[in-house]
Parts: C-alpha cells; sequence; structure tokens
C-alpha cells in the first residue's frame, strides 16, 4: 500500500495556484471539476471537499492550515448603499470601448497597440442626477475570457453588446452563457444602428432561438439601441441601468476592515508598483496595511486619473502604491491592523507555493519535450491571458511549455541570467530590456518582445512545430558515381564520403540539396559479397534501394538515425 505524500494548503485555493503547488497543467483539475457537474476555469476557488478529493487524486494527504485573515464571524449592518458596478462584455469590434468613451467622454484608444483592447479598464462615472456607476470595460477577443470571466464575477448588472450589422457571434454566446451562469441580470445593448445594413429584428429572433425574449417580445430581458455617432439612446441606456440598480441590494458595510478585489498591477520605474483595486466593503485609507496574496505593504498614495484620496468608499476604482510587489488579478485583498502579522501570512503563502518550483526547473531542464519560458508584461492581467493561452498550447501539444517565472516589468539582467541558467526563451509583451533596449518583435539571443498578444501564441506555435520535427542523426554520406542495370535491377555505385552507411537505418537522397527520396536500404554489396555497414571512408560499394531506382550521378545518400 503507497503511502500519501503530505501537503499543508489553506481552506480555500484557486485551481490556478494549486496547479502551480502540484507542477502540473490547470487543466488536469478543471477536468476532475468537469466530471463532477462542476463547470470552471482556472481562476474558479476550490473549496475544502474538493481540495481534498483533487490532493487524493494525486496521492496527496492534506493538512489544511489556517490563513489567519477571518472576516466571516463579522456582522455587517449594510447602511452604505454603493454605486453599481457595471460591466460592457461582447463580441471584438462590436463597439463596447466606443460606447464607454463616449459615456466618459474621453478617447481611450491611444492606450492599446493597433485599437485593439487588450485590458480592463475600469472607471467611476459621475452622473447630472448626483448618481454614479462604475464601468468596467472588457475585450472582445477569444483570448480574454479569463479577464471576461474576472469582471463578471465582481459585476451588478453586464451589459452585452451587439452590433446591429452583425448579430450574435461567438464571443457573444460566450458573454451570455456565462452572465446567465452568474445569475447576473443582463442588458442588451445593440450598438451602430446608424449604419445602414442595421438589422434589430433578426438580432432579437436569433437571441429568442437560444430561449432569450426581450420585453418587446414579451420576455424580460431589457434593450436599447445606441449610436456613438450622434449618441442616440445612450441616456436612456443610463437610465434603464439606474431601474436596475434599484432592484439589486447594493448596500454594503462601512465599519468592517477593508477588503476588496485586485483588478490589475504594474511596475513604474519612478513610482514602483502601481495595483488599481476595486473596494468591496469598508473604508480604504492612507497608511492602511494592505495585503493580497504574497505581496503586501503600507498604502503611501491612493489616486485615480482626476485626483488623489486620503479615504475610499466602495465600488470606486483607485490605484495604490505601497506594494511590495505585483498582486495578481482577480486575487481579493485585505486591511489588517498589525504589520507583523501582515509580514508573517505572506512568509507562510511564499512557502507554499514556492516549495517545489527549484526541485521542478532543475528536474526539467535538459528535456527535450519541454519549452521553458519566462514570461514579462506591461500589467497582471496580460501576464494571466497569456498564461491561459500558453497552457492551452501545452495541453494540444506532446510539447510540454512550461513557464518558469511571470511576473510585471522590464526585462532585467536576473531575468537574462534564470534564462540562461534554465534554458530558457524570455517573452516579453509590451515591456522594454532595461539592459539594451532594442525595437518590439526582435530577437535578442533568446528574448522577443511583442505587443500583440495573438502574435506571441503565433510565435510559439512555430516553435512547437519546430520541436515536433524528428530529432535526426547523421550518420554518414555517400556519393552515387555509377550505376548498373543487373537482372532488371538498378545498382547504384557509391563512394563513402564520412561516416557509415547501415542496411538497418533510413536513409535520404538529396539532388542539389533537396530531398527526392526518403526510405529504406534493400541491400548493400561490395565485390560481391552481402554487406551491413560500409564504415570506412573512399571505399566504393554497391546499394540497391526499396521502391526507388530514379537516382542519377552525384546524388548525395545519406543514411541517418531518429
Amino acid at each position: 500500500m503507497s503511502i500519501k505524500k503530505k501537503i499543508k494548503i489553506f481552506n480555500t485555493i484557486s485551481i490556478k495556484k494549486l496547479s502551480v503547488i502540484l507542477n502540473i497543467d490547470p487543466i488536469k483539475i478543471i477536468n476532475i471539476c468537469n466530471s463532477l457537474g462542476i463547470i470552471v476555469t482556472s481562476d474558479y476557488i476550490l473549496n475544502k471537499d474538493l481540495i481534498e478529493l483533487i490532493l487524493d487524486e494525486f496521492g496527496y494527504k492534506v493538512e489544511f492550515i489556517q490563513d489567519n485573515i477571518n472576516t466571516n464571524n463579522i456582522k455587517f449592518n449594510g447602511k452604505y448603499k454603493r454605486p453599481p458596478i457595471v460591466t460592457i462584455v461582447g463580441h471584438v469590434n462590436h463597439g463596447k470601448t466606443s460606447l464607454l468613451e463616449f459615456i466618459r467622454n474621453i478617447n481611450m484608444r491611444y492606450k492599446e497597440y493597433g485599437n485593439i483592447t487588450q485590458h480592463i479598464d475600469i472607471f467611476n462615472v459621475k452622473l447630472k442626477n448626483k448618481h454614479s456607476i462604475t464601468f468596467i470595460d472588457t475585450p472582445g477577443h477569444e483570448s480574454f475570457i479569463t479577464l471576461r470571466n474576472r469582471a463578471l464575477k465582481i459585476s451588478d448588472i453586464v451589459l452585452i453588446i451587439i452590433s446591429s450589422n452583425s448579430g450574435i457571434m461567438e464571443q457573444t454566446l460566450e458573454c451570455i452563457n456565462n452572465a446567465r451562469s452568474l445569475r447576473l441580470p443582463i442588458i442588451f445593448v445593440f450598438s451602430k444602428i446608424d449604419k445602414k445594413n442595421s438589422n434589430i429584428n433578426k438580432i432579437k429572433e436569433e437571441l429568442s432561438n437560444i430561449n432569450i425574449l426581450v420585453k418587446d417580445w414579451g420576455g424580460e430581458y431589457i434593450t436599447q439601441e445606441v449610436s456613438v455617432k450622434n449618441g442616440y439612446g445612450i441616456d436612456l441606456l443610463i437610465e434603464k441601468i439606474l431601474k436596475v440598480a434599484k432592484t439589486i441590494n447594493l448596500y454594503t458595510d462601512l465599519n468592517v476592515p477593508c477588503k476588496g478585489t485586485i483588478i490589475e498591477s504594474s511596475l513604474d520605474k519612478n513610482k514602483g508598483f502601481i495595483v488599481k483595486i476595486l473596494i468591496e466593503k469598508g473604508i480604504l485609507k492612507l497608511g492602511d496595511h494592505i495585503i493580497s496574496g504574497i505581496y503586501y505593504g503600507n498604502i503611501k498614495k491612493i489616486y485615480n486619473d482626476k485626483k488623489n484620496y486620503k479615504k475610499v468608499y466602495p465600488s470606486i476604482p483607485v490605484n495604490v502604491i505601497g506594494f511590495n510587489g505585483a498582486p495578481l488579478s482577480g486575487d481579493s485583498f485585505n486591511i489588517l491592523d498589525d504589520e507583523k502579522k501582515m509580514k508573517l501570512i505572506s512568509n507562510q503563502r511564499l512557502l507554499l507555493i514556492n516549495k517545489d518550483k527549484i526541485k521542478y526547473i532543475s528536474k526539467n531542464i535538459n528535456n527535450k519535450n519541454i519549452l521553458n519560458i519566462i514570461l514579462k508584461c506591461d500589467v497582471n492581467g496580460s501576464v494571466d491571458v497569456i498564461s491561459d493561452q500558453i497552457n492551452k498550447l501545452s495541453i494540444d501539444n506532446d510539447i510540454s511549455i512550461n513557464i518558469i517565472k511571470k511576473s510585471v516589468g522590464n526585462i532585467t539582467s536576473s531575468d537574462i541570467l534564470l534564462a540562461n541558467i534554465s534554458k530558457s526563451i524570455i517573452i516579453g509583451f509590451n515591456i522594454k530590456i532595461n539592459i539594451n533596449k532594442k525595437k518590439p518583435n526582435k530577437s535578442i539571443g533568446n528574448i522577443y518582445i511583442f505587443k500583440i498578444i495573438y502574435d506571441i501564441i503565433d510565435f510559439l506555435k512555430n516553435i512547437i512545430s519546430n520541436k515536433k520535427k524528428p530529432n535526426i542523426i547523421i550518420l554518414g554520406k555517400a556519393k552515387v558515381i555509377e550505376i548498373f542495370n543487373i537482372n532488371n535491377k538498378k545498382i547504384f555505385g557509391c563512394i563513402l564520403l564520412n561516416g557509415i552507411i547501415n542496411k538497418n537505418y533510413k536513409i535520404k537522397i538529396l539532388r542539389e540539396n533537396n530531398v527526392i527520396y526518403d526510405g529504406e536500404i534493400l541491400s548493400i554489396k561490395r565485390f560481391n559479397n552481402d554487406l551491413i555497414e560500409i564504415n570506412k571512408k573512399g571505399y566504393n560499394f554497391g546499394i540497391i534501394i526499396k521502391s526507388f531506382d530514379k537516382i542519377k550521378i552525384n546524388d548525395i545518400i545519406t543514411c541517418y538515425n531518429i
């Protein structure tokens, strides 16, 4: 009977973090959950029962440890009414960002390379009636499902944008299904109605085909037609959002320790780590001790694009400075009253995460079926999206892709040193090389920098394709110098140029460096003797090729092994 390995772990943990601790692909954990009828992504938070079941599957006996952050016993009064959090989702190029530009009256597209939204953006809009709404803008491309799902989990209301001249697309369906599974109120927004080929009835019919009936067709789902070209319908859309918000419990507590979600993290060479957060309950104040995952610090600055704050209330997104690293997007943060306790919790978490990492790297350093990668990005959201896409590549191929380090910030000398030690390539997204600045998309040794996420995936697919090609070892070469016809068989007279020609190995025949045949030897003869191998340079011999006789003088025969 095998003895199970013991592992210490917290009462709750995400699939992504558990996969790091176990050094396995997240998809293996996801498949176990799916087999139990639980549809999850890598961000899904596992409870104690699921953790025990999964660890048992992988041969571990679990010991749960306290995280020392417990807010579950605090009673909430729920007297403060916070602004609603509204996430905008939909297929790529259906007008999500343009709509928010109009509402916010600011051009956000300058932030994104090639006018493609590749990050989450979040901001609070003050309205004329003294109300406010917090909006979350999300990317529409299929690669960004992690970012969209993360945004939906902290949302009160979902706006699903459907271009009236395109209709329901693949990511539209994904967003509808995810919003419905989370039981979130949905408002369908039909954009670009100023287009000549706009067809609203067609979209409503497509929605009815998936059991979604809009209000003017006798159903329950609210809709609104809009045009950012002339502003049509946008005021009505705001009114409908506020009307739906009145039906939701938006009350929260202020007199409790502050808690919320990490939206995004980045590194600024002058300011340090900038972390965008959204408060769920409590009040965030300057000087607070804040912790998220393994990262912590004292808040030195709170601000957004409009002003600096001394304190911030729930549902208001702000940037904070003071963390000692870049917390992961989607992680929760807590405010603690004890700095020593904060550091102790961070160290406990760090020990768990790093337990087997160095051992894993050294074990797999020379494995030809593993591609080691160091991933450096502008923000943590990009790290997560690219990591997920890379994990999918690894699952779909025989080549295992191992991300040995992923973080925000420019590429440094320590990254290059780690790459050399671990035989890794460095992938950079929207960042620079501190030690030697070069143009984007140019290789510097084993460093590659990109500005569009899809280009990274195409680049890695190409590497995987090349790695999957057989590793050919050339055993020897011979040159055809004569051709004989004996008993209706062609025998090719050759001279050994180097190495060996062996009957038991495969051969390629090259003519002017082009392969004209890849196959087998039927026989090798020298002075009427049948031989297995010719192994002396300069020897003459005859060879018969299986199922091929179109050889010419000066063709090169290469003997090889895989």
